[in-house]
């Protein structure tokens, strides 16, 4: 179970470095695209409450799919809530930057939680 959190890190660290050098791109040659001035602070709060839900998940992986599933469900609706309120709350008090701070945090959300899903499975089907 060590060493599938390890890997898991690795390659997410990876995939994160990625998704901030194409974030870096956008923001000083692609002027058209706006995001929001605080992007930086948005990926490193995604990947570490990913890093944070997937080892919680991991720990469900080699149990039964019901339990699997119940744990999932749990911990995405967990995050959508969680992730709502920031977005309300960035929204309220930082009008001018809402609607970029939307756009990018649900870009970077759905980035990272599609590589969340992609893991999960390749490693529940290992199992």
């Amino acid at each position: 179970m060590k060493s599938k959190i390890q890997s898991f890190v690795i390659r997410f660290s990876i995939f994160t470095g990625i998704i901030l050098i194409i974030s870096l791109v956008f923001q000083f040659w692609v002027s058209k695209i706006v995001i929001s001035p605080v992007w930086p602070f948005i990926l490193v709060f995604l990947y570490a409450f990913t890093i944070l839900a997937t080892v919680m998940l991991f720990k469900y992986i080699d149990s039964r799919i019901s339990a699997f599933a119940n744990a999932f469900m749990l911990v995405n609706f967990g995050k959508l809530v969680i992730f709502t309120l920031i977005i309300i709350i960035y929204a309220l008090f930082v009008r001018e930057d809402a609607i970029p701070f939307t756009v990018t945090f649900f870009i970077y959300y759905l980035l990272m939680t599609t590589y969340e899903i992609v893991t999960l499975l390749r490693m529940q089907k290992s199992s």
